[in-house]
């Protein structure tokens, strides 16, 4: 009786939330790989970065499919996002955009273990930030990073691309500075509620000697990433970027 179901082709969709927490409308990946690799990636990004903005009691993982009891709501599919449903009990949410299995879906589930630092900052920093950590723990963890290294080394206009070069070099130049980075937050004027990298704040707690170097690396990236600025993720240029 579920095949009408599942293969009809004239559903309407209704423009309203699902009842329920969103979660609920995504199908859950109930995979004891996956867990254990969360554990131990997020254990590396805290040891890394430090404690996590709000403690983390309990992550929920999604495959970001809508269940059969969602398909008729006019929701997105397909994404990956980290999302804090509950502070006050720790309850985080990661969705992944792709099937466990799939060659990129390891690299997709370490890059969200990073936002789970603090999911609400939403900017090209933290987005290059998550990309680069989530290829070191993949080769930390003997997990394959799929077709990303290939394709970020290449190109040269992807902002995804651009910031995990651009936080690559950070880390390579600084490499005791680096982790504060996720300390040093600002309001996010495009998004109301968000957070986004205090760029200056973080150079400011620099070596005066090596402000400047902090400042150049980011300059070979700033034009690309401003190109790339909207709603979703925000980019500010250092103060002393000319």
């Amino acid at each position: 009786m579920l095949l009408p179901l599942l293969f009809s082709g004239c559903m309407e969709l209704a423009p309203v939330k699902p009842p329920g927490p969103w979660h609920d409308a995504y199908l859950p990946i109930e995979d004891e790989a996956s867990r254990a690799f969360v554990d131990r990636a997020f254990a590396m990004a805290a040891a890394e970065f430090g404690e996590p903005a709000e403690p983390v009691a309990t992550v929920l993982l999604r495959r970001s499919r809508k269940t059969l009891a969602a398909r008729r709501y006019r929701i997105g599919e397909d994404f990956s996002l980290t999302e804090c449903a509950d502070a006050t009990n720790g309850l985080f949410v990661v969705y992944i955009g792709v099937d466990p299995g799939h060659p990129d879906y390891h690299a997709l589930l370490a890059h969200e273990c990073a936002h789970l630092l603090n999911p609400r900052i939403t900017d090209w920093y933290m987005e290059g930030l998550a990309t680069l950590f989530s290829e070191q723990a993949c080769e930390h963890l003997g997990v394959d990073w799929g077709a990303w290294k290939r394709h970020f080394a290449r190109s040269r206009r992807e902002p995804y691309a651009l910031s995990y070069r651009m936080m690559a070099e950070l880390r390579a130049a600084f490499p005791d500075e680096y982790p504060d980075i996720v300390r040093h937050t600002a309001p996010n004027a495009r998004r109301e509620g968000w957070l986004r990298i205090d760029i200056d704040g973080w150079i400011a707690a620099l070596p005066p000697v090596r402000r400047a170097e902090a400042v150049e690396i980011i300059g070979r990236y700033a034009d690309g990433l401003e190109r790339k600025v909207g709603t979703q993720y925000d980019f500010t240029t250092p103060a002393g970027l000319p």
